[in-house]
């Protein structure tokens, strides 16, 4: 299989998996533990990406360059809800030990900090990655 034929089977996987994911966020609501918009941002980041390696692959370069800053937009808005959004929120950790597995809870605050310097790494991410896009979009 060539590159071009890998990358376009990957990201169609991709985009599946993330129109899977939204279609069961539209039909079956009331399992979700998070807002649609949540559920619909992660979706988006997978149908994003499917998008990505699609532009790659088929020499798309304006989508290829500007796809990623979408796709790193999408994966920072749950970690972005999480530390900031109403409501409690409970983090679990598992630790195994050598008499098995061991569950510890963090406290709501551990839990947001954690996810709080995930969504600053990753608006740092987009920060680039817009920068990088531009850069591309500026050179002849």
């Amino acid at each position: 299989m060539t590159p071009a034929r890998e990358q376009f089977v990957a990201g169609a996987l991709a985009i599946a998996v993330g129109a899977a994911v939204a279609l069961a966020m539209l039909y079956a609501p009331g399992g979700a533990r998070a807002p649609a918009w949540v559920i619909y941002a992660a979706a988006g980041a997978f149908v994003l990406a499917g998008l990505t390696l699609i532009a790659q692959g088929t020499g798309r370069r304006l989508l290829a360059r500007w796809l990623p800053a979408l796709v790193i937009a999408c994966l920072v808005a749950p970690a972005a809800w999480i530390a900031l959004g109403a409501g409690p929120r409970r983090c679990l950790v598992s630790v195994w030990a050598s008499g098995g597995r061991l569950l510890g809870r963090h406290s709501d605050l551990l839990c947001r900090l954690a996810f709080g310097a995930g969504a600053v790494l990753g608006l740092l991410m987009l920060l680039l990655a817009v920068r990088e896009a531009l850069r591309n979009d500026l050179d002849p």
